[in-house]
């Protein structure tokens, strides 16, 4: 095994295994997590990028300054250089609401059939057969009903913990919001500060995982593939658009999707808001 890319946000400490699946193992501390992961799922603030994962995931996790040992075996930590951070923002609002439709375009056929696509695509709908599931859709129409600055907190809390999943399709849907939120701070004149503030409190619930997404979007801190289709947007490149689209959305059951429907429902309502325009 070898290190290729180490995450910029982990401390160094002691991890026992929180969750295995084919291309990440999770380790916790108790209150952050750490994740081993391949190549393949990109480099993350929490990821520790490795060529390969063990076959049988080790239940301990070790992070020294230059060490990182995995069960027994120690590899080096080699820190990459800083990469220069690229302009990502489109701050001519009508040109980005051109590059969302883009993006709703793409992800038109891809998203994930019991998702929170049905938000954008009504005709997803029709997935969701059971009690449950239609009781799932009932309330989160109910909770983005009004999508407009002002309402986001409340959205947020109604949203929390909602749905499948290891990370509730509300949880991932809030990450969407907080993302967005940060990029509309960036462009335009109004300070969203205080209700990005709100919408991360009223999101944050029981779930390590989804606490660990929730608080690095709260940051504004990206990951590898989220930050590719922001360039991608910003370039006008329909091809790099559409790959990081598919990345995204193959990460997880529904998670992509759910994440990428809350970025896109947000930007949508607030660039319609007439108080903003």
């Amino acid at each position: 095994m070898d290190v290729l890319n180490f995450g910029d946000c982990i401390k160094n400490g002691n991890y026992k295994l929180h969750s295995k699946f084919n291309s990440v193992h999770n380790y916790t501390n108790d209150l952050e997590i750490v994740s081993l992961v391949l190549a393949k799922i990109g480099n993350g603030p929490n990821n520790i990028v490795l060529n390969i994962l063990p076959h049988l995931a080790e239940q301990t996790l070790f992070i020294s300054n230059h060490t990182l040992t995995v069960g027994n075996t120690a590899l080096q930590i080699v820190q990459a250089e800083p990469q220069i951070e690229e302009n990502i923002y489109i701050k001519n609002t009508t040109r980005l609401m051109s590059s969302i439709e883009i993006l709703v375009d793409d992800i038109s056929i891809k998203t994930s059939s019991h998702s929170l696509g049905f938000l954008l695509f009504p005709d997803n709908e029709q997935f969701f057969q059971t009690g449950f599931e239609k009781a799932f859709i009932t309330h989160v129409k109910q909770a983005v009903k009004n999508i407009f600055l002002e309402n986001f907190p409340a959205i947020a809390k109604n949203m929390k913990g909602v749905g499948f999943g290891l990370t509730p399709s509300g949880d991932d849907f809030n990450c969407g919001i907080l993302y967005a939120l940060n990029y509309l701070n960036e462009i335009m004149c109004k300070d969203f500060s205080e209700i990005i503030e709100e919408c991360y409190l009223n999101s944050i619930g029981n779930n390590l995982i989804s606490n660990t997404f929730l608080k690095y979007a709260y940051s504004n801190q990206y990951y590898e593939n989220f930050y590719g289709l922001l360039k991608a947007l910003k370039q006008n490149n329909k091809n790099d658009i559409s790959y990081y689209v598919d990345k995204i959305i193959n990460s997880g059951h529904t998670s992509g999707s759910d994440m990428l429907t809350g970025f896109i429902l947000t930007i949508k309502g607030v660039l319609n808001d007439k108080k903003y325009s």
